[in-house]
């Protein structure tokens, strides 16, 4: 087994969220700050504790040095010995690393995210969005004339790996549309989701098509809103006022961006799978001890690529998988009669965050705080986040 650093060493204490909303009309900074508020007061700890802070990519709290200022300034930490960009899952990895290694004590995590335009039409044509955009930094023209912007930030790649994956495997699009299901069912049952309604099967495979094989319910949803986590260690958090929930294991993963299936790079061999391969290699808890399963669904096929990279089922087969683990009932997925799946509902239903709160909804489940939504039970967490080609982490959690 490779060297595991947390091994349960370092915990979260806090979790903090914004309101979720389609046009909340407030700043990046303005979202930060109240996920933030809630967090460190969620922790039960004095603000001047914070001596570590990590902010999401792609908004102001991330710019430079510049970002990370003005989020200390606001809040009035006095002082930090650590600082560092990130984003999707690799921000968490990154706090929980720091204070393991001891650069810092304890660490905070922002990430905020907008509706900013080129997410949608309605986005594009609003002045207000159009202003705040010049404050991020990747600019105005995803899904635009820029060929290379829009095969990094957009769909369109995504869409290529799904008609890929499908005709690899000879397969059909069941396993992306029992992903969809799942979640806008958690969704329906989760008070902050922004997408409230419930589909089915049918109303699936009816959606629009938006890049062939893609259609709507394939993406998340953009929205405003913002995450945060206070995390520290193990010895701190027994005596903060929750249960702590410890990482036991965590990894991230790398691969050349850009080369896939025609330079080698292929389905088994893009980051998540990297990332999975460096936590089973540190992790005491196996994959049938995983009470939780949180895979990235900033489109479905994410979380298909997770749900086989993690080895639930072997490469293609995780539609047959879902299939036959599919609560009908219910309409929601229980892996081999019990694991749920993305209980909050993720990017496809709550809202994308960047796989954020797929961290917040993995404490609260370990705290088992969420009343009617609560997991029987829930004692350990698997939670993948990235893209194929970036930030991908694989982290396991487990309350104490």
């Amino acid at each position: 087994m490779a060297r595991n650093r947390f091994n349960d060493t370092v915990a979260v204490v806090g979790v903090g969220s914004s309101p979720y909303g389609r046009d909340l009309r407030r700043s990046h900074l303005s979202l930060g700050l109240e996920a933030a508020v809630r967090a460190i007061e969620d922790a039960g700890i004095d603000k001047q504790e914070i001596d570590g802070i990590c902010g999401s990519g792609m908004t102001p709290l991330a710019q430079g040095g510049a970002g990370f200022l003005s989020l200390q300034g606001a809040l009035g930490i006095e002082r930090c010995t650590w600082v560092l960009n990130g984003w999707l899952g690799s921000a968490f990895v990154y706090a929980a690393s720091a204070v393991a290694s001891g650069l810092c004590d304890t660490a905070l995590i922002v990430q905020t995210y907008q509706r900013d335009p080129g997410m949608s039409r309605s986005a594009n044509a609003d002045p207000f969005r159009r202003a705040l955009q010049k404050f991020g930094d990747v600019g105005g023209d995803i899904g635009g004339s820029d060929f290379a912007k829009r095969w990094v930030h957009s769909g369109e790649p995504y869409a290529a790996w799904m008609k890929r994956y499908m005709h690899d495997y000879r397969t059909n699009k069941d396993a992306f549309a029992y992903m969809a299901v799942n979640n806008r069912s958690h969704g329906s049952r989760n008070p902050a989701a922004v997408m409230q309604q419930p589909i089915t099967l049918e109303d699936y495979h009816a959606s629009r098509m938006i890049w062939e094989p893609m259609q709507i319910y394939d993406m998340d949803v953009p929205v405003d809103c913002a995450e945060a986590h206070v995390i520290t260690t193990t010895e701190r958090a027994r005596d903060l006022p929750h249960k702590p929930v410890m990482v036991h294991a965590a990894s991230l993963g790398g691969t050349r961006c850009g080369e896939y299936y025609e330079n080698t790079l292929g389905w088994t061999e893009n980051a998540h799978w990297v990332a999975a391969q460096g936590l089973w290699e540190r992790s005491a808890i196996r994959l049938p001890e995983v009470d939780l399963f949180y895979p990235y669904d900033g489109y479905t096929i994410d979380a298909v690529g997770v749900l086989e990279a993690v080895g639930y089922c072997a490469p293609g087969e995780a539609g047959d998988f879902l299939k036959a683990n599919w609560d009908e009932a219910a309409q929601v997925l229980r892996l081999n009669g019990r694991t749920q799946v993305t209980t909050h509902g993720g990017g496809l239903a709550q809202g994308r965050a960047g796989g954020a709160n797929f961290y917040s909804e993995a404490v609260r489940q370990l705290r088992g705080s969420e009343g009617a939504r609560q997991v029987d039970g829930a004692k350990t967490a698997l939670i993948n986040i990235g893209s194929f080609f970036h930030d991908p982490s694989a982290v396991m959690l487990r309350a104490e």
